[in-house]
C-alpha cells in the first residue's frame, strides 16, 4: 500500500535519516549507535502516511463505486428512452464511464 507523505513530513524524514546516518559512521560498525528517538519519530511519520495512504485508497475506491453506478444508471436510461434524452444518457454515460476509467488508474497508482 502506498503512502501519502505530507511535504513537511518528506523534509523532517529527510532530515532525520541525515541524522541517523551520521550517528551511524560516527559509532562502531557493530554496535547501533542511532538514537531511539530519531528512530521512533521516523516510525511515527511513517506510520501516519500509511494511515493517510489508506484513507485516500478508500476514498477513491468510493468514488469509483459510485461512478460506476452512476454509469450503470446512466446506461439503463439511454436503453430505456428515445431521442434527445437517449443521446443526454449516452453522454452521461460516458463521461462517468471516463470518470470510473480515471479514479481505477488513480486507484492503481496506490497499489
Amino acid at each position: 500500500m502506498r503512502s501519502s507523505y505530507t511535504r513537511g513530513e518528506k523534509v523532517r524524514l529527510a532530515w532525520l535519516v541525515a541524522k541517523a546516518a551520521k550517528q551511524s559512521m560516527a559509532g562502531d560498525r557493530n554496535v547501533d549507535t542511532i538514537d531511539p528517538r530519531i528512530k521512533r519519530e521516523a516510525d511515527q511519520i511513517e506510520k501516519r502516511a500509511a494511515e493517510r495512504g489508506e484513507a485516500e485508497v478508500r476514498a477513491v475506491q468510493q468514488r469509483l463505486g459510485q461512478a460506476r453506478q452512476d454509469a450503470a444508471t446512466a446506461k439503463v436510461t439511454m436503453r430505456t428512452s428515445k431521442g434527445a434524452e437517449r443521446a443526454a444518457a449516452r453522454r452521461a454515460m460516458h463521461d462517468h464511464e471516463a470518470t470510473a476509467r480515471r479514479l481505477q488508474r488513480e486507484l492503481n497508482r496506490y497499489t
